[in-house]
């Protein structure tokens, strides 16, 4: 009785571990942090993992940008007048998004 006990449980993990398997694991990511020197704290993980919602279809991964040399050249001269003008960090947020919305102008119009 307690073999045949046994044998069901272990068919039964098997079976489990076979549907865990058989199912897409979501992406997660993994970052770690170290505990600072001299710190009672001990280190830390921060995992992430993306979950669909229930009956959505499975997003499908966008297409890679290719920028062109000039039009990477004209982001990085933008970043760099728009970072120099700032003289905070509200103004320099603003200088990017202006110049990351140039950036997707000129992906359009490609």
């Amino acid at each position: 009785m307690k073999s045949r006990m046994q044998a069901l449980a272990a068919l039964s993990l098997a079976v489990l571990a076979c549907a865990v398997q058989a199912q897409p694991q979501p992406a997660s990511q993994q970052f770690q942090f170290p505990a600072a020197p001299g710190s009672a704290s001990p280190p830390s993980t921060l995992r992430i993992t993306e979950t669909p919602a229930p009956g959505a279809p499975a997003a499908a991964a966008p297409a890679p940008v290719h920028d062109t040399p000039e039009s990477i050249r004209e982001y990085q001269r933008c970043r760099t007048v728009s970072d120099r003008a700032a003289v905070d960090s509200e103004q320099m947020r603003i200088g990017v998004a202006q110049c990351l919305k140039a950036l997707e102008a000129r992906r359009q119009a490609r």
